[in-house]
């Protein structure tokens, strides 16, 4: 990981990077947005950030020198806390 704080470029965004691991995730019927990003044109590092169905963000204060690093981080923090500890509000099911 590195000190440098980062941000990316596509459609979202023209002044940030983002890496082809940012995508949509879907586990145990609850849905986020994972984010990697890093500053466009620069070789700082990846952020991470995940948005919720609710449009919460968790944001990762590291910046992973991979973006790889950042999405097996994602995946980490999914096995061991769950994907709903990234809902804000539990998500109830209508009858």
């Amino acid at each position: 990981m590195t000190d440098c704080l980062a941000d990316a470029e596509n459609e979202y965004n023209p002044h940030f990077e983002y890496s082809p691991l940012s995508r949509p995730f879907i586990a145990d019927g609850i849905s986020v947005i994972v984010e990697i990003f890093r500053p466009f044109g620069e070789d700082c590092g990846w952020n991470l950030q995940v948005v919720d169905e609710g449009l919460d963000i968790t944001v990762w204060m590291d910046v992973f020198d991979t973006d790889v690093e950042a999405f097996e981080q994602f995946l980490q923090t999914v096995e061991l806390e769950g994907i709903d500890s990234f809902a804000a509000t539990p998500i109830k099911p209508l009858h």
